[in-house]
């Protein structure tokens, strides 16, 4: 029992790479009763991706773990890998609380692969949980898991950024077009703002300077102020100004608001197709 009356947790992470290291670092700095093992064949990159005040053990393979238990596992491994992996790691998950983070992998392909496992939860997080600011979604069967096990799930992923549950696991490919890939077409019109800034005359350096920080002052002022996008957005045009010139082409009929929902809308598509492709 820890200090403030609550069992310690033991977590396994299989795979501890880019995305495996940075819940570990979360948990392990926002959680202070838990014990995190790791199991990845690369030991020296999973150690350079934790934190030094990250005292996570790294094993390369699962013998390294004897006939150690875990409460939690963290399957945080590429989807073709991950029943494998799973039913490796099945000795040392009696009774454990599973968390698959693996993209496109479905309860039932894991429930099959691991008859002796019964407790589920799948999460989808995204990159920002490098930055300790992911938007993570997540789903589990109502008769799978305890309010205990839900509780885990939220601070694991609550220490990373924000956790929200979703209604069915079907809506984590939905989820997925717009948290999942979000980043990429914040980055993608970060990009090409700094195109446009290049065209009009400024540096390089310069142009990457200008569109970075807009974006990333507008994202902490979305961050810190209640209101609403929208709102925000109204504040910065000024009838008649520049904003508003700008804002008259990009809500074109055609341009960005008929583009966002066609751009979210394939790759929640995608996300679909791959869940039912076998790995």
């Amino acid at each position: 029992m820890t200090a403030i009356g609550h069992p310690a947790l033991s977590i396994l992470m299989i795979g501890c790479g880019n995305m495996g290291a940075a819940i570990a670092n979360g948990a392990v700095a926002h959680m202070p009763a838990i014990d995190i093992t790791a199991v990845d064949p690369d030991v020296e990159r999973a150690r350079q991706l934790l934190s030094s005040q990250a005292p996570v053990e790294v094993l390369a393979d699962f013998e390294g773990l004897n006939d150690r238990n875990f409460d939690v596992c963290i399957l945080s491994v590429k989807p073709q890998h991950a029943e494998a992996a799973l039913q490796a790691a099945r000795t040392n998950l009696r009774d454990a609380l599973v968390i698959s983070i693996a993209a496109g992998v479905l309860l039932a392909r894991l429930r099959a692969a691991t008859p002796g496992l019964r407790r589920f939860v799948r999460v989808m997080p995204n990159l920002p949980a490098l930055a300790a600011s992911a938007m993570s979604v997540g789903f589990a069967d109502q008769d799978a898991v305890s309010e205990r096990d839900r509780q885990v799930v939220e601070d694991v992923f609550g220490a990373v950024g924000t956790f929200c549950w979703l209604a069915s696991e079907n809506e984590i490919d939905l989820a997925t077009g717009v948290t999942g890939s979000g980043p990429g077409y914040v980055f993608a019109f970060t990009e090409y703002l700094q195109r446009a800034a290049e065209q009009m005359g400024f540096p390089g350096d310069v142009a990457q300077q200008f569109a970075r920080q807009t974006v990333i002052g507008a994202a902490r002022l979305l961050e810190q102020d209640p209101r609403t996008a929208r709102d925000l957005k109204v504040a910065v045009t000024s009838p008649g100004g520049t904003t508003a010139a700008g804002l008259a082409v990009l809500e074109t009929p055609g341009a960005l608001p008929t583009l966002l929902v066609e751009t979210t809308a394939a790759a929640a598509g995608r996300a679909a197709q791959l869940a039912n492709v076998p790995q």
